[in-house]
């Protein structure tokens, strides 16, 4: 009687594919969350105060391969000011008052938009067949 014969055959080829969707999931990570990002900027830019624009203005979304980013784009001086305070009657605001905050909420919208694009990705990669 012979016995049982497991063999494990393609593991070289999973794991090369598995390494080459993962340098290429990132970037398709972030391009899918662009528009999220954008919806986001938009929330805090109607959060902050009003007084002549410039400051709601400022908030821009941003993305790279990275992921995307979402704040101020530094041309108001006084953003910082706004956001954290500390200094001439405006408490200090650890986190912030718009930025972190509104980010915290679409903290749940990013996870499902980031795990669609993710498991998107996989069903187009073209994985290998091994051969035996």
């Amino acid at each position: 009687m012979t016995e049982p014969h497991v063999e494990f055959v393609g593991g070289s080829e999973a794991m090369a594919d598995m390494r080459k969707w993962a340098s290429e999931l990132g970037p398709q990570v972030s391009k899918a969350s662009e528009p999220f990002a954008h919806r986001v900027a938009g929330i805090i830019a109607g959060r902050v105060p009003h007084l002549s624009g410039q400051l709601a203005g400022s908030v821009e979304a941003s993305s790279d391969d990275e992921g995307v980013e979402v704040g101020y784009d530094g041309s108001v001086a006084y953003d910082g000011w706004i956001e954290f305070g500390g200094t001439r009657g405006r408490s200090y605001v650890p986190d912030g008052r718009y930025v972190w905050p509104s980010a915290l909420e679409a903290q749940d919208e990013y996870e499902q938009v980031a795990a669609e694009a993710a498991d998107d990705s996989a069903r187009r990669f073209a994985w290998s067949t091994p051969s035996a």
